[in-house]
């Protein structure tokens, strides 16, 4: 299974509840294309998201990321000499660990 743009980050658009009794439709298409969160007194209370999108953050949430993202993993001993020099490279040093903070876009 390929990855797909429906598993893509999305612009989230907030809609108050009573935007949404007003214009359901409108907001059922826009769920299609990218989530709506209806909200309740300013507060996030429901998303709408197309099912497909949804049924694969269900499958990522369940530990399921490698098939859902068409990814493999490898050993260890079976890695190229450039992605062990890049996983070494995006190593955080001591200092960055006793400080719990690190860039990981370093290797990049």
């Amino acid at each position: 299974m390929a990855a797909d743009a429906t598993l893509v980050p999305t612009r989230k658009e907030n809609v108050p509840l009573t935007d949404f009794h007003n214009h359901t439709g409108q907001y059922l298409d826009r769920g299609r294309r990218s989530p709506v969160t209806i909200t309740k007194h300013g507060r996030p209370d429901l998303t709408i998201a197309d099912a497909a999108y949804f049924e694969r953050i269900e499958r990522i949430a369940a530990g399921q990321i490698l098939a859902v993202l068409d990814l493999q993993a490898v050993p260890t001993a079976e890695m190229t000499a450039e992605h062990a020099a890049l996983f070494e490279a995006a190593r955080p040093t001591a200092q960055e660990l006793a400080s719990d903070r690190w860039n990981d876009d370093a290797a990049a």
